[in-house]
C-alpha cells in the first residue's frame, strides 16, 4: 500500500494542499489501516500493559528473591522503551520510512516472547521482556499513531480511540490467557501459546498499515526544537507529560501483587489487570468522542484528575468489591491518556512534522516511564507500602493535570484551533 511513499520525499512546500486537507474520515482504506493500527495496539500495548501479571507472577515464583522495585524495572523499562525511541520513529515517518522499522519491531517482539520460556535469571527477563519487547513495540507505535492522522482529521480523537481499544483489548485479554494457561500448561508454554497469538495479530497488522500522505522533508533536523521554541504550549505539555508518567503506570503495575498482600486470593488478583485494562478500552474510545465535542485538552484535565484520586483511594480499597471498583475507574481514566496525547499535539502545529512532534513527546514520556515505577517500588518496600506509592503517584498526576490546564491557557492565548 502506497509502498513508493518509501523512496520519494517532498519538501513542505511542494506537498499539495488538497492531500493535506482533504480527509478521508472514513472508507475502506481508512478503516483497513485503522484494523491494523487496532492490531499493532493488541501486539504492544496489549501485551506491555499486562505486565502486572508477570508482576505478581514474578514476585511469587521465578523472581521471588528479587524486591518489587528490582522486579518492577522489568516493566518500567519494557513501558519506556515504547516511547524512548518515538524520536527517531517519527522523524523516519515523517520523511516516509516507516515499513521497515515496523516489521523489524514486530521480529523483535515475537523473537524475545519466545524466549522468555528459556530465562532463568533476572538478567535473562530484563534483556528478553524490558529491553527486547519494548523495543520491538517502540518501533510500532509512534508509526501507529502517526498514521491515523494521515487519514482522520475531525474524527480523529474517535479513530485513535479504537486503535487505542486495541491495546486495551489485548491487555484484557492477554492476562486471562496467560493465568488460564500457566496453570494448566506452565509457565514456558504459556508463553509459546501467547507468541503465536501475536505473531497472528502482527501480521494483520503489517499488510493493513498506510499512509496516505506524500512523506515531507520539514525543517528543523531530527529534533525539530525549534518547535518547542516556537510553543510555549508544547513545551508545558513536554513537562506535563513526564510527571504523568511518573505516576501513571504504578497503579497497574502493583494493583496485583498489592491485591495479594492485602489478603485478597491470588485467584482473583490476577483478574484486577484485565478489569482494569478492560474499562481503559471503554474509557480511549469515550474520550476520544469526548475530546473530539469538547476538547482534547479539557477531556485530559478531568481524566487525569479522576485517575490521580483513584490511585491515592487505590491502597485502601482491600476488599474485592472495593478494589474492582478502584480498578474500574483508575483504568477508565488513565486510558485517556495515550488516546488524547495525538490529538493535543496535533493541534500544536501542522500535519508536516506531526511524527516529529509526537515523537518528542512520547521520548520524554519514556523518561518518565522509565522512572515512575522503580520509583514507586521504593516507596511500597516502606513503612507505609502501597499507601505512600498512592500517595506519590496520585499527587504526580494532580500536578500534572494543573499543567494541562496552563499549557491549555496559552494554546487559547495564541489563538489556535476552536477546541482544546
Amino acid at each position: 500500500m502506497n509502498s513508493a511513499s518509501d523512496v520519494k520525499v517532498k519538501t513542505t512546500a511542494s506537498l499539495p494542499q488538497d492531500d493535506v486537507d482533504d480527509y478521508p474520515e472514513g472508507g475502506l482504506k481508512a478503516w483497513i489501516v485503522l484494523c491494523g493500527t487496532v492490531s499493532g495496539f493488541f501486539a504492544t500495548f496489549g501485551y506491555v500493559n499486562s505486565w502486572g501479571v508477570f508482576q505478581a507472577y514474578y514476585q511469587q515464583s521465578l523472581l521471588h528473591h528479587s524486591t518489587p522495585s528490582e522486579i518492577s524495572w522489568i516493566g518500567s523499562i519494557q513501558h519506556a522503551m515504547i516511547f524512548l525511541p518515538a524520536l527517531i520513529v517519527g522523524r523516519l515517518f515523517d520523511i516516509g520510512y516507516y515499513r521497515a522499522p515496523f516489521a523489524a519491531g514486530s521480529l523483535l517482539i515475537l523473537l524475545c516472547t519466545f524466549l522468555v520460556p528459556q530465562c532463568k535469571v533476572y538478567w535473562h527477563f530484563m534483556l528478553c521482556q524490558g529491553f527486547g519487547v519494548g523495543i520491538g513495540s517502540g518501533l510500532m507505535v509512534s508509526t501507529m499513531l502517526a498514521v491515523v492522522t494521515h487519514w482522520f482529521q475531525r474524527r480523529r480523537g474517535f479513530a485513535v480511540g479504537v486503535t487505542g481499544l486495541g491495546g486495551a483489548l489485548g491487555s484484557t485479554i492477554q492476562p486471562i490467557i496467560l493465568r488460564q494457561l500457566i496453570a494448566r500448561v506452565g509457565f514456558p508454554w504459556a508463553m509459546r501459546s501467547l507468541g503465536f497469538i501475536l505473531a497472528f495479530v502482527l501480521l494483520i497488522a503489517n499488510m493493513c498499515i498506510a499512509r496516505r500522505l506524500s512523506p515531507v522533508k520539514a525543517p528543523g533536523g531530527l529534533l525539530g526544537l525549534h518547535a518547542f521554541r516556537r510553543s510555549s504550549a508544547l513545551s508545558v505539555f513536554a513537562v506535563c507529560t513526564f510527571v504523568t508518567f511518573l505516576g501513571l503506570f504504578a497503579m497497574s503495575t502493583y494493583i496485583s501483587s498489592s491485591a495479594i498482600a492485602f489478603g485478597i486470593s491470588p485467584e482473583f488478583a490476577f483478574y484486577l489487570v484485565a478489569i482494569a485494562n478492560f474499562s481503559g478500552g471503554v474509557g480511549r474510545v469515550s474520550s476520544g468522542l469526548l475530546g473530539d465535542r469538547f476538547g482534547p485538552m479539557n477531556i485530559m484535565i478531568i481524566m487525569t484528575v479522576i485517575a490521580g484520586a483513584a490511585t491515592i483511594a487505590w491502597p485502601f480499597c482491600r476488599t474485592i468489591p472495593n478494589i474492582t471498583g478502584i480498578s474500574i475507574v483508575y483504568g477508565f481514566s488513565s486510558g485517556a491518556w495515550i488516546i488524547l496525547i495525538v490529538s493535543t499535539v496535533g493541534q500544536m502545529g501542522g500535519i508536516e512534522d506531526l511524527g516529529r512532534r509526537l515523537g518528542a513527546i512520547n521520548t520524554i514520556a519514556g523518561v518518565g516511564a522509565l522512572c515512575g515505577p522503580p520509583i514507586s517500588g521504593l516507596f511500597a518496600d516502606s513503612r507505609l507500602g502501597y499507601i505512600a506509592v498512592g500517595y506519590f503517584a496520585g499527587s504526580a498526576l494532580f500536578f500534572a493535570a494543573s499543567l494541562i490546564f496552563v499549557s491549555r491557557c496559552l494554546l487559547a492565548a495564541r489563538g489556535i484551533g476552536h477546541r482544546y
